[in-house]
Formats: structure tokens, C-alpha cells, sequence
């Protein structure tokens, strides 16, 4: 066993978990909003300074405040994500946040989830 493999397997200290960035961003998203209705700031290019992002960027983060809120939710209670690549990124929600009609908005984002599950069985099954 060469010394890398070893000092690996004898590393026993827990994997840290954290949230999710689309979780943390659904949060940005919301803390916003709420910032534009008490007048902290008055449009998206002022919450662009704020957060230090450009305008485009603030208009995507702010398209998640039009998703259902059950979704929402959703986003906000995903569990903490271990090492790796998450599944779920704000890109895959994007053209959810495009879509008005809410009840269209909870079909496409079941996909995504059975999409989670279907590759979450794969791995499983390896």
C-alpha cells in the first residue's frame, strides 16, 4: 500500500457538508427582494452594487423569486450536500424561472428531481 493510500484510508475525520449554492442563492434571492420593498435599494442595477455582481447576473438570482413557492421551499430545505458535484445547479432551475404558469413550473421541476433519482440508482447500482 503506497503512503498516500495509507495516510487515506487512516483519515477518519467527518466529510463537512455544506449548503447547497443554489440554496444559498434562493436565500440571496428572497433577502433581495425584501430589500427592494423596504427601499434599501431602488432596482436591480443598485442590487447588482450591493452583491458585487453584475446587473444580468442580479436579474438571474432575482428569477428565482418567480418560481412557485412551494419550490422555493424546496430549494431552501435541500440537505446539505457532501463532496463532489451537486446535482442540482441554478442553471437546470433557469428555464423553470421563465415559465408562468406555476402547475408547469411543478411538472418540469419533478423532472429534474426524477432525473436526481434515476441517477442516484444508477450510482447505487454500481
Amino acid at each position: 500500500m503506497s503512503a498516500i493510500a495509507e495516510f487515506e484510508s487512516c483519515d477518519r475525520r467527518p466529510v463537512q457538508k455544506k449548503l447547497h449554492r443554489v440554496t444559498k442563492l434562493m436565500a440571496l434571492a428572497i433577502k433581495f427582494q425584501e430589500m427592494l420593498r423596504r427601499g434599501e435599494a431602488h432596482d436591480l442595477t443598485d442590487l447588482a452594487r450591493i452583491g458585487n455582481v453584475s446587473q444580468p447576473r442580479m436579474s438571474q438570482i432575482m428569477a428565482l423569486n418567480l418560481l412557485a413557492p412551494d419550490i422555493q421551499q424546496a430549494l431552501l430545505d435541500l440537505p446539505p450536500q457532501g463532496p463532489g458535484k451537486p446535482f442540482l445547479h441554478e442553471k437546470r432551475i433557469r428555464p423553470i424561472t421563465a415559465i408562468l404558469d406555476w402547475q408547469e413550473q411543478r411538472r418540469a421541476w419533478d423532472e429534474i428531481l426524477a432525473q436526481e433519482a434515476e441517477l442516484a440508482e444508477a450510482e447505487n447500482a454500481d
